[in-house]
């Protein structure tokens, strides 16, 4: 009965670590992140709007301080719906010691802000403000037009529960099937060994 009830437990336990591999392999659905560098110089914000198509929820916008005047400084400012997001002070260039490493770790030359992956779709408002001496001197306006990111979703006037289900990519219905089998298979198994382990302990005539 022993060697039955350690078998038993090695099946459910390697079943169970194959129905976790397969649950976790399945793809999530969403497009590729992607990144789009501006660069601020001398000549202005290269380019000062972003163009159309270019990023979509969940993708960044690099902003690069690449203006080497004298004294100039960089602020960008990020503006949607009336909330406003605002850069550190950003420099031409940060001090570097011997290790490569930075000497004032609140030094920044390049700004990065990720769009939310889920409600931050429509326009933003880009403002450039560059200081000379930490008194402003230059204002740049810009903007970007973020795509939402559909995550395969259906019209919205479908039914909601037609919505939901289209949520499923095939992968994920076949991965939540081998599931199921799995599921039985375990118990139909379970069953077996309960079934010889119960004739097992029947006495013998």
């Amino acid at each position: 009965m022993y060697l039955f009830s350690t078998g038993l437990a090695e099946i459910v336990r390697t079943l169970f670590a194959a129905l976790a591999i397969i649950l976790i392999a399945t793809p999530v659905s969403g497009h590729e992140l992607s990144i789009y560098t501006v660069t601020v110089n001398s000549s202005g914000a290269q380019p000062s709007d972003i163009p159309n198509g270019s990023l979509k929820e969940g993708d960044s916008a690099w902003f690069w301080m690449k203006d080497s005047t004298e004294n100039t400084t960089l602020i960008i400012e990020i503006e949607k719906d009336g909330a406003t997001m605002r850069s550190p002070v950003l420099y031409y260039q940060c001090e570097l010691d011997e290790n490569g490493t930075l000497v004032d770790e609140d030094c920044n030359n390049r700004f990065d802000y990720t769009f939310n992956q889920y409600n931050s779709a429509g326009l933003w408002n880009i403002t450039y403000l560059k200081y000379v001496n930490e008194t402003l001197s230059e204002t740049i306006n810009g903007s970007v037009n973020i795509e939402p990111d559909l995550h395969d979703q259906q019209p919205v006037e479908e039914e909601q529960e037609t919505v939901s289900a289209s949520r499923f990519s095939t992968n994920q219905i076949m991965a939540m099937s081998i599931a199921g089998v799995s599921l039985v298979a375990m118990i139909a198994i379970a069953f077996t060994f309960k079934s010889k382990e119960s004739e097992e302990e029947k006495p013998s005539d």
